[in-house]
Parts: structure tokens; sequence; C-alpha cells
């Protein structure tokens, strides 16, 4: 008995493992991309976010009598926040007042949308240039 040649040899895929193929490719590709195109928006919202916090935990201490803000020197307030302090008298006073956690290069990123201004330490939606 003799077999024809497509029962003996088969070539190339069918077509449904080539559409299975094409979805999970699609699907792995809409994991990746979104996330590798999006690091900067997430870097960005980090950076904003450390500014706000610093900025809330400065506004608390001055509540409370603390002043760690240093005029026109953004930089060497943000270092003060990151030592902290507190008050020695008043309804606040033994609260520790301070940024824990926060490195070095997150503090000049978060710098970036923070300006002094009247003695307080504001934070700036966009960016200083």
């Amino acid at each position: 008995m003799k077999t024809s040649f497509h029962s003996r040899c088969r070539s190339g895929f069918s077509l449904f493992e080539l559409l299975m193929f094409i979805a999970i490719l699609g699907i792995l590709v809409g994991i990746v991309l979104p996330s590798a195109l999006a690091g900067d928006d997430f870097k960005a919202a980090k950076d904003r976010r450390n500014a706000q916090e610093l900025v809330s935990v400065c506004t608390c201490a001055q509540v409370a009598g603390l002043n760690f803000v240093i005029a026109g020197d953004v930089p060497a307030t943000i270092q003060n926040l990151r030592i902290g302090g507190a008050p020695a008298e008043g309804s606040f006073k033994g609260r520790k007042f301070f940024v824990s956690g926060m490195k070095d290069s997150d503090a000049e990123d978060a710098a970036q949308y923070l300006d002094i201004e009247n003695g307080s330490l504001i934070y700036r939606l966009n960016k200083k240039n």
C-alpha cells in the first residue's frame, strides 16, 4: 500500500496553530508594551508624590512650632525634613516630624517640584526648568 506524500511528510503549521501563536503574541505585547512606554510616567508620579509628602510633613511641623525651611535653599530644607525634629513644648511635644526612607536620588528628583515662598515649602505641579 502506497501512502501519499502529504500524509508522510507534514510541512508548515495549521491555520489554528498560526492563529493561536498570533493571539498569544498579541497578549504578551499588550502586557509588556504599556509598561515599557509608561516608565517615565511612573517615575514622574513617584517624584510628585515624594514632593507632596515633603510639603505635608513640613506644613505639619510648622503648625507644631518647628521650622525646617531654609530661605531659598530647597535641597537644605529637604535634608532638614529627612533628619527631622521634635517640638520641645506644646501639644505636639515629643512627636518627631521627619520624612523617612527617602533616598538621596529620590529627594533630588522631588526637589524639581518644590519651591520656597514666604517661609513655606510649596509644591508645584510642573517641574522647574
